[in-house]
């Protein structure tokens, strides 16, 4: 599933991702297990907490975020 489908308060861990540096940077990488915060209406930034750090997801980059689902 695409991380724009998650849904709040779910836990999630990253299958595939955008190689992008800024995500790498802010501890975003295959294998992250995190948790959705908020996801804002119209096509806004995605909220997830990696450990104890909140990231805001831009929605376009979201949607090329492949996630599974942590039970």
């Amino acid at each position: 599933m695409l991380l724009d489908r998650g849904h709040k308060s779910s836990t999630y861990r990253v299958r595939e991702l955008p190689d992008l540096h800024l995500l790498k940077a802010l501890g975003f990488r295959k294998g992250t297990e995190f948790t959705i915060q908020s996801k804002q209406p119209l096509k806004g930034p995605i909220v997830v907490r990696v450990g104890k750090r909140s990231i805001a997801i831009d929605y376009d980059i979201a949607r090329k975020i492949e996630v599974e689902e942590v039970v």
